[in-house]
């Protein structure tokens, strides 16, 4: 499982983040969803491929849609 907490108020269409394995990582919640609130951003976050090559620490690395004070969480 993959966490990823944005605390500003700027949204990311593509926010690089390290993950622990490569793959297909599933979206299981993204807290900007307008489906919870019609005033949440609904920030697109989608199910992503990992690219080899290091970031945060970790052997792999993949792009994260990312609302404004928001959570994205990823699992395979």
């Amino acid at each position: 499982m993959v966490v990823v907490l944005n605390l500003a108020n700027r949204a990311y269409d593509s926010y690089v983040v390290g993950f622990p394995r490569e793959g297909l990582w599933h979206v299981r919640f993204n807290s900007d969803w307008n489906g919870y609130s019609p005033d949440f951003g609904n920030q697109s976050s989608v199910d992503t491929w990992t690219n080899p090559g290091s970031e945060d620490g970790m052997p792999c690395h993949a792009s994260v849609g990312l609302g404004a004070y928001s959570a994205v969480i990823l699992s395979q």
